[in-house]
Parts: C-alpha cells; structure tokens; sequence
C-alpha cells in the first residue's frame, strides 16, 4: 500500500512538469516498463506512478475540453448559468462565479463542466443557487505573466474556472424558462428559481443581518463562512505582515477544532444516553459531522477538504481500531486529495497546507512536543508547570514553522513575516479558544437570531486584542530576493540535519557547514554594501545637481552586462532598465480603483531582484497607463533623480537635448523639444540608451518611445535622420497613429517590442503595423504574446528570454493563449 499511494502522487505531481499533455502511448509504454521492473524485482512503484499520471492526464484533459469550449478572442455569447459565489447586498463585489448551464442555447455536458468568473460592474441582487441569463463577453482565462507577482493563469487552474468575462446584461431566469430546457438540464434544475438559492447561502444572508453593525464583519465572515471579499487592502496587508492569514479563514487547524468540539459534544450526549453498543461511537461521528459541517461552510476549499480527509481516515483507523504512523496517515491524505483534484496541487494553499502538517509531524518525531508533567502536591505549581510545557511547546512549533515555511514563503509570496512567531504565539490559542467556538455557536442558532446575536458579539469582541496586535506588525514584511535563495535553502536543509545530527556530537560538521556559508555570504554582503555606499553618493550628488548642464551621477561600470526587461503590464508600459545590481524605470503602468500595475507587477519584480531603491524614473508622459503608479513608486522605491516632459514637483526635465550617463550607460532625449503643462502623446519623453562606452566596438542601441504620434514621429525623423536602434520599443502600443513608413525608412532594428494587453478594446497592436516591422526583417515580441520580455546585452550580443515561451512553458499557458 504505501508504494501504491506514493507512486501515485509522484504520478499525478508530474503535470507540473508537462509542456504538452502526454499521448496516452506513454502511459502504456511506462505500464510495460512497471510491469518488467515489479515481475523481476518486485518493485511495482513504477505502476503506480504511471496510474497516477494518467489520472493527472485525464483530469488535464477533462479541464482542457472544457476551456476549449470558450472561444480564443473575446465574443458575445448569451449563457445560462447558476451563480456559485457567496453573495450578499452588504459586500461590495464586482467578480462573481457561474456554473455555465447552455452556451449560446447549447446544453452543457454535465462531464466537462464549465465554470466562469465574470465581472459585473454594477450587479443586481442575486444569491447563490439561482440562475440567470447573460449576455456576456467570454473569452479564456488568460492573464498577465512575469518573473514575479500574481500569477492569474495559476490561479484559474487551481480552482478549476475556465473563462473570464464581462456581463453586458442579464436576468434572473423565470420558471417557464428552466422548463424548456433540455430533460436532462431539467431534472437537475429546480423548477422554482427563489428554492434554488443554497442552504448555504440562506445560512450566510440571515448572519449577514446579525454582522452587519459589527466592527470586525470581514474577520467573523472569513472565520465563519471562508469569504473574504470584505476585507479591504488594507486588511490583506495587516493579515500578511503578521502572519495571520492563514488563521483569518477556514482552515485546516480550525477543521480540526471543530472536530474536537463535535466529539466533546458528542460526548456529553452519549453520557446522558442509555448505555447501548449502538451509542458507543456517536462522538466519533458527530465530531466528523461537525468538521464536515465546517468544511462545507468554507465551500470545501483546499485546506478544508485536507483536514476533513485526515479526520476522515484517523475516525476510520479509530473504528477498525488500526494503528498507523503519521507519515503514512499524511501520505494517503496526499494521495487521495490530488486525485480527487489533480489540479489543486498549483494552489499555494494546496502546499502551504500540507507542508505545514509535514513540519509539524517532523517536530513532534524529534521531540518538539509536550514532555510528561509529574503531578505535585502542590495543584497550583503543577498547573503552572503544566501550563509552561504548553506555552514552550506552541513557541517552539511556532518558531519552526517560520523556519522550515521560508522557501515556500518565498516562492508564493516573495517574503516573509518575522513577527509571525510571536504574533502566532498569542492568536493562535486565543482565537482557536474562544473566536472559533463562539463563531461556530453563532451559526448553530442562526436561526435564533437574538442568541446568534449574543454569540457574533461576544466573537467580534474577542479580535479585539488579535487585530490590535497584527496592526502593530503592519510594515515589518521582510522581502527576500532571488540572491538569496541558496542561502535561503541551505539554511533550512542545515536546520534541518540538526534535528538528527546534534551540535554536541558533531560539532565541526556544523562549523564546516557554517564556514561555507559565510564563505559564499561574504560577495554578496560586499556587493550589498558597496551598493548601498555608491547609493547614498549618487542621491547626494543628485541634490546638488546642475540642472542647467542636465547631468546626473556617473555610476561605475564594473560588469559589461546590462539588461532591458519590458514588463508584461497589459495595456500600458513599463521598462526596467538593469546593470551592477541597480535599476532605472521607464514608466510605471496603469493603476484602478482597488490596485495597479505598480504594486501587482513591478514592486513584486524588484523586490525579487532585490532591488529596494531605483536609481531613476522617467515618465514618458502623464496618461494613466504609462503614469498611474508613478506615486507608488516613488514611495516605496525613493528613486534618486527622476525626470519627466512635464512639469512636476521634483523631477527633472526630460527634454530634447538632456543627456546623462547611469552605470557607464549613455541616455540621450531626444524628444519633446520642450517642457509643458501637461504631458500627452505627442509629447513622450522619447530616450535612447547607449553602451558605446562599455562595449565600443560592437554598441547596443535601444529607443524608448512612448506614445509618440505621427507628427513627432516625422519631425524625429528630420531631425535624426541617422536614427538606427538595435531594439525599438514600439510606439503607442502598435498603433496606426505611429510607427509611420517615414519614421521607420531609416531603420532597420532587430527587435520591436510593443507593450499591450491581449484583449483591449482598441484591437492594438495593429496588424498593419505589425507587417510594417515584419517587412523590414524586425523580429516582433508583443508582450500579450510572450509575457514579460528580458534582453541580456554584452558587447553586441543579444539573449532574448520570452517568459511565456522559453521560462515557464507549460500545457496550460499554451492552452489559454493562441498559439
């Protein structure tokens, strides 16, 4: 048995790893294979590894078709669908989920079924349950791509959606309406639509009436229901800062309380209850019932369905009365979990979840658990005794969760909270003591509103002190770059030998190891100091700057690579100009009404790289998509000059005729001629970058355009009629009011990149300009294509890395893209 369920998770891991998905020849092939090795060395792990992958591909496949069913370009399409999210009047929500019933009048095969996000503007009242008919624009769920930040596209593979789109318009589907429907569409649809709404939705709306004047609704909704959409920006940074998101929701370790009280409920009923066989398990199964009821209140998410799976297989092994070791209970959780779901394993929650349960199972085997306490005369100095083992055991787990958590912090979320320890140490008892229970009395006499009241109350007034202390923590995440990770892993695999190899006994092992480690610390630290010294220079100089000579502080030119790095922000611009470890940013992208491009993409991108100050700005001009983080920006990052074609409180001018060297790299403007009020597209701070100093014989020229129109571009090219860039950045985002025949006639770059969006409503870039670039022998990246775009330059030579095409190709980005 514990080959067949390790192989088959190793099996259906591999889909990560899958570019195309697998012809089922392979499958047959690896089953003979399987076959020989477990006939002549009775090793049958290679069956049950290629089971588990065809598992996978059929799950791939069965997603797949149903993607495969929306149309690549965004389309109007009228759908029937039944509403999936958990909604009320009192959240304000634009994104709501559907279960598509007919597409285009079109019955859809319960089989491969398909789930949508759609955004709604300004919805009208619906319920979960219910079923409407909407004109829509869907297309598939592609999304944005680069080297950090959100990764969208995961994300809808996680939770199994497979479209996005717009609602034009709809209405609540009438029952004459469900009636002509196909039979079987109709069997599974109630024939009353205001009977349709979920018992879990009707459970929602009446506590929804009891939280409304309550100061922490957003923390009792996710504590109660696992909805989050109340909590606002703030609350999200309040919760990652102090490492108590995972305790701000449905999880796993609240699963398992409630079973605890189910059982101590049960208990209690059992102890009143005649002394029959029958009655001796009712507190196993009512606490299974109580963490299944509790699941099922979170909507069965990831950590939810985790917990409810080791409760389910401990009661059983409980009931046959079987003996299992930890590790085998998590590994048939494991198994079982990924082939209920191939796809949950690209959620984080999948594996912090299960990674979590793994590093505590470790601790406990080498001794991080509460010792026996002797019981003493004295009562009192026992329970204190008692009551420290406790307190030394939660510090100790809390501290190794924050250890052994710090790669996979780093993968999802680019950082970590050094607080989480000690913030953890006194909310997790407290909120799993006295929050959860009175949250889960609240909902038990939902229907008895005045002692529902009483309990939502009592619940809102014990966060009182756990928000206050996570409020303290707001500013203390700690992001850690890609340099580093070795650092990062190496660290916790030597904490981890010294769970099995101690210092006491082997301590010149752990000092060679130590030794290594400042070794290969020592370059980066001197690399860190130095940049933070030449830093501090150059802002110093940059306040004493001659602006009339426009001349900005000479970085020193140690290494002959620099790189351009076009970030994918979908219709907007933002290039990241890197050399020594330093940074220069043209443009920030386009921002909105809950975030921007500045948080979502670019800060997420420098901090990776471990870039905490930029050394410049410049803002080709002051329209949204190229402007709208600049704020942001300047305040996290504090860049040292920054500089724009309009007038701004503490920028530069970037005008024609400026001319400045950064890091030994040559930036010349040459466009707009003068400074204005305002800056708009014909006036874009157009610069070309140059590292003739660097590499004389062989020069790179890059030409950052903006918006430029065709006006600026014919007056350009009067005025530089020598103009010939290695890489032109695109203007206007391939618009035809650009990129005109008398601009580009001089020209013959080898790279155009045009920054877009893949479904904007302008259908930029154009493909007339497009062939306009083809033509002359131009090689064309559009980031709506390739995702982020990075060119590693060094004495001539050009390394081009597509982020969609060449680092991270997988089944699914070639799916939801339309190559």
């Amino acid at each position: 048995m514990n080959q067949a369920v390790t192989g088959i998770a190793i099996g259906l891991l591999f889909l990560h790893w899958w570019h195309a998905i697998p012809d089922y020849l392979w499958f047959v092939t690896a089953v003979m294979l399987g076959a020989v090795v477990s006939y002549f060395l009775r090793i049958h792990l290679l069956i049950w590894i290629a089971l588990g992958a065809a598992i996978a591909a059929l799950s791939v496949n069965i997603y797949t078709n149903s993607v495969k069913e929306i149309p690549i370009d965004r389309e109007n399409i009228t759908i029937v669908a039944k509403v999936s999210s958990l909604l009320n009047s009192e959240i304000s929500t634009s994104t709501i989920d559907f279960k598509l019933l007919t597409l285009n009048s079109y019955p859809i095969d319960s089989y491969y079924p398909l789930n949508v996000r759609l955004n709604w503007l300004q919805p009208p009242e619906m319920y979960q349950g219910q079923i409407w008919q909407l004109t829509v624009k869907l297309r598939r769920p592609y999304g944005r791509l680069n080297s950090a930040g959100f990764d969208a596209e995961k994300y809808f593979v996680a939770n199994g959606i497979h479209g996005r789109g717009t609602v034009l318009s709809g209405t609540i589907v009438d029952r004459s309406y469900i009636d002509s429907l196909s039979v079987e569409q109709t069997a599974l649809t109630p024939s009353d639509n205001s009977s349709a709404i979920t018992l879990r939705q009707r459970i929602f709306t009446q506590a929804m009436t009891e939280l409304a004047d309550k100061t922490h609704k957003a923390y009792l909704m996710a504590l109660g229901f696992g909805v989050r959409d109340a909590l606002e920006l703030h609350d999200w940074q309040r919760l990652r800062d102090s490492g108590l998101a995972h305790l701000m929701a449905i999880s796993g370790l609240h699963i398992g309380l409630a079973m605890l009280l189910g059982w101590w409920l049960g208990s209690k009923i059992c102890a009143l209850l005649p002394e029959l066989h029958r009655f001796i398990w009712l507190p196993l199964w009512s606490g299974f019932a109580c963490a299944l009821g509790y699941a099922w209140l979170a909507g069965f998410s990831l950590p939810t369905v985790r917990a409810v799976l080791m409760c389910a297989i401990v009661m059983i092994l409980i009931r046959l009365r079987i003996q299992w070791p930890g590790w085998k209970i998590f590994i048939v959780a494991l198994a079982i979990c990924l082939m209920l779901n191939p796809l949950a394993s690209y959620a984080a929650g999948f594996w912090m979840s299960f990674t979590a349960v793994f590093i505590l199972y470790l601790a406990n085997l080498s001794g991080v658990r509460q010792q026996h306490t002797v019981p003493t005369e004295n009562n009192i100095d026992y329970q204190k005794n008692l009551l420290w083992e406790k307190m030394k055991v939660l510090a100790q787990l809390q501290c190794v969760l924050l250890l052994f958590m710090l790669p996979l912090q780093w993968y999802w979320f680019g950082g970590t909270s050094l607080l989480a320890p000690l913030i953890n140490f006194v909310s997790v008892p407290w909120v799993s003591t006295l929050t959860v229970p009175l949250v889960l009395a609240a909902i038990a006499t939902v229907w008895f509103p005045w002692l529902s009241n009483v309990f939502w109350q009592l619940a809102d007034w014990t966060l009182y002190p756990v928000i206050w202390l996570a409020e303290q923590s707001v500013g203390t995440w700690l992001s850690l770059s890609s340099a580093w990770l070795p650092f990062l892993m190496g660290g916790v695999a030597w904490a981890a030998l010294g769970w099995f190899i101690s210092w006491r006994n082997f301590k010149w092992i752990h000092i060679s190891i130590l030794i290594v480690f400042v070794s290969w610390g020592i370059p980066l630290f001197f690399q860190q100091a130095m940049s933070t010294l030449v830093t501090f220079n150059q802002s110093f100089l940059a306040n004493d700057v001659d602006i009339s000579h426009d001349k900005s502080s000479i970085g020193d030119a140690a290494s002959p690579l620099w790189t351009v790095n076009m970030l994918d922000v979908g219709h907007g611009l933002a290039v990241l100009i890197e050399r020594n470890g330093k940074a220069v940013l043209y443009d920030t992208g386009n921002r909105w009404q809950q975030g921007s491009i500045a948080t979502s993409v670019i800060e997420p991108v420098l901090r990776k790289k471990g870039i905490n100050q930029l050394d410049g700005l410049i803002l080709s001009h002051a329209d949204s998509d190229h402007a709208g983080g600049f704020d942001i920006i300047s305040q996290q990052f504090e860049p040292i000059w920054k500089r724009s074609s309009d007038r701004r409180d503490g920028f530069l001018p970037c005008v024609q005729g400026a001319l400045w060297q950064w890091e030994g790299l040559n930036f010349e403007v040459l466009w707009p001629p003068k400074i204005v009020k305002r800056a708009a597209n014909p006036h874009s701070c157009v610069v070309q970058i140059s590292d003739r100093n660097i590499h004389t014989v062989k020069p790179t020229n890059a030409l950052l355009t903006g918006d430029i129109d065709a006006i600026s571009e014919l007056l350009l090219a009067r005025q530089y009629p020598d103009l010939a860039p290695d890489i032109l950045f695109v203007p206007h985002h391939g618009s035809k009011t650009s990129s005109t025949n008398t601009w580009l006639a001089g020209m013959s770059p080898e790279l155009a990149l045009v920054s877009s969006a893949k479904y904007n409503p302008w259908n930029l870039p154009s493909t007339q300009i497009k062939q306009r670039y083809i033509d002359k022998g131009t090689r064309w990246l559009d980031t709506a294509q390739t995702g982020q775009i990075s060119i590693d330059i060094e004495a001539g030579s050009r390394k081009t890395q597509r982020y969609r095409q060449d680092i991270d190709d997988t089944w699914y980005r070639r799916l939801f893209s339309d190559e």
